[in-house]
């Protein structure tokens, strides 16, 4: 299937009050772009201060542009029988879907892909904004946080991140989507990897996480046993072998845990704690 990426600017971020004034979709493959479309689209409502600073569009800019149900067909025929790629799905696909029906052109979920959930769940970036991770990423960003830029951007995010987590290309959207709902806060998985943690402490022994540390986000998940002082979920404290030296964890950068079984001593001072 073709890859379609989203991107909106809007008059604000309310989802009650606020419409779209601009609409931009990058559709193509994993290494090429087939099409792209852009347009502004005169809202129903002012463009607030905030997203004036944003995106530099104005009401007085966007007082010749179309309506949207003007360029809604065109805009869900770039759409149509792709991958809907975003950062941040539920804001993008809620405006789209909220736009379509009020111009009686309702559309069916997509089957989609978030690079915002991809950065917070798959990588350990300082922040997940778009124009940080792209940085992170090496990708060129566009100060302007125009759509179409956007959108580009995030087309090379997306591209990095696989290139990342599988070099030799053997990926497909499910493995991705699999993954992501893998690492799910409430996942059987997160609830595994809990007890496990859980039990550990309790018994003082050793566990074996694979952790994502900040810094770059190419590098892979280290290996590392880990004997625990304190655990108050999503953060642990403990002894890390690897480091020879005290860490603080966060489970939320966890992708696997094993029973290591080393007996360990928590020091005197942890113990006052």
């Amino acid at each position: 299937m073709p890859l379609a990426v989203l991107d909106f600017e809007m008059t604000g971020l309310d989802p009650e009050r606020d419409r779209v004034c601009e609409v931009a979709v990058v559709r193509g493959a994993f290494d090429r772009v087939d099409a792209e479309f852009q347009s502004l689209v005169r809202p129903t409502v002012k463009v607030s201060k905030g997203a004036r600073k944003v995106h530099g569009l104005t009401d007085q800019i966007l007082r010749r542009a179309p309506m949207f149900k003007r360029i809604a067909p065109e805009l869900v025929k770039h759409l149509e029988g792709a991958v809907l790629v975003c950062h941040n799905v539920p804001f993008d696909v809620g405006f789209l879907h909220r736009e379509l029906d009020d111009v009686g052109m309702p559309f069916a979920p997509p089957v989609s892909l978030d690079t915002l959930l991809m950065a917070r769940r798959l990588f350990a970036f300082k922040r997940n904004n778009l124009e940080n991770v792209a940085r992170d990423l090496g990708v060129v960003f566009d100060q302007d946080h125009r759509a179409l830029q956007d959108a580009r951007a995030t087309l090379q995010v997306y591209r990095a991140m696989v290139d990342i987590l599988a070099p030799d290309g053997g990926v497909t959207v499910r493995d991705l989507l699999d993954l992501m709902g893998a690492l799910a806060p409430d996942s059987p998985r997160r609830l595994e990897q809990k007890r496990l943690l859980r039990k550990a402490f309790a018994d003082k022994v050793t566990v074996f996480i694979d952790y994502l540390s900040t810094g770059d986000p190419r590098l892979r998940p280290v290996h590392r046993e880990i004997g625990l002082y304190a655990l108050s979920l999503p953060y642990m404290q403990g002894f890390c072998f690897l480091r020879q030296g005290e860490r603080v964890f966060r489970l939320d950068r966890v992708h696997h845990v094993e029973p290591g079984g080393r007996p360990y001593e928590i020091p005197e001072f942890e113990r006052r704690v």
